[in-house]
């Protein structure tokens, strides 16, 4: 149970700045198409934000959608009155499908075993899936040779499944040295959209994170990722170097602590266990 503290009783804490948060989010909007839609990532307590402190902050801004790693986290946001769609991205057992399906949260499904026990689920709800590929990441999706396989299991779910979205993830698109990597990653995605919507499924597609938001805007499609950026953080040296001076970051995460104690001391005075500094001067 969450207790409200006295931050006069505390020597330090942690706030969260909406005004950088609200400026995040905006410079990332402007990056996007305009029928492109914004998930705000808010995985394992959003980064250690605080999911149910930063959630309702970015619904402010007004993203579109939230993405969190399990069921646990997106059921409880629901809890709390958040009504925004919400995937979850890592996944999901079996048995939590009925919950998912309940409370309308969209479960990423990325290999046949998830799909089979969707297939044999019989007193399933509606509930809406997203597929993920592995392009080249080589952990969550299903490989090219399976997507035949995927497609007679998401016919047999019927009606009792909505494939809502199709989507891959990028393995280096922070590094400009794997560009061509990324691309061909991108080809792979396309042929795979492609492929199932050859067999009647149009759903949204999404592939860029915050790196791909920055670096590979061909690849926008209908929705984007974006986790860290809109927390204030780079997803690499290289990927700053390259854009801070085209767009403005600020972390929204912030630090504060009150001064305890201030001591006038000589040169030579060492300082702390150990005498870990010997001030200079």
């Amino acid at each position: 149970m969450r207790r409200a503290v006295d931050r006069r009783s505390l020597r330090t804490w942690i706030d969260l700045d909406r005004t950088a948060l609200a400026s995040n989010v905006l410079a990332f909007r402007c990056l996007l198409p305009p029928d492109c839609r914004l998930m705000a990532v808010c995985k394992s307590n959003a980064y250690g934000h605080g999911l149910y402190d930063l959630v309702p902050a970015l619904q402010e801004t007004g993203v579109d959608w939230f993405g969190v790693d399990s069921i646990v986290e997106a059921a409880a946001l629901r809890e709390r009155g958040i009504r925004n769609p919400i995937l979850v991205l890592g996944y999901t057992l079996p048995s939590r499908f009925a919950e998912a399906a309940a409370h309308r949260i969209s479960l990423t499904v990325s290999n046949l075993e998830n799909l089979r026990a969707l297939a044999a689920t019989q007193s399933l709800r509606r509930l809406k899936i997203h597929l993920k590929f592995d392009t080249g990441m080589h952990r969550q999706g299903f490989l090219p040779s399976q997507w035949e396989a995927a497609l007679r299991l998401v016919r047999k779910c019927g009606r009792r499944v909505k494939v809502e979205g199709i989507y891959t993830h990028f393995a280096a698109a922070k590094d400009p040295g794997c560009r061509e990597y990324t691309e061909l990653q991108i080809k792979e995605f396309e042929r795979a959209v492609a492929r199932f919507r050859e067999a009647g499924l149009s759903a949204i597609r999404h592939a860029n994170a915050t790196a791909g938001v920055l670096n590979y805007p061909q690849a926008a499609y209908d929705l984007a990722r974006v986790g860290v950026g809109l927390m204030g953080y780079w997803p690499s040296y290289e990927t700053k170097r390259a854009w801070e001076q085209r767009i403005f970051l600020k972390p929204a995460l912030v630090w504060r602590t009150i001064i305890s104690e201030i001591k006038a001391l000589g040169k030579g005075m060492g300082i702390g266990y150990d005498l870990t500094e010997i001030l200079k001067r």
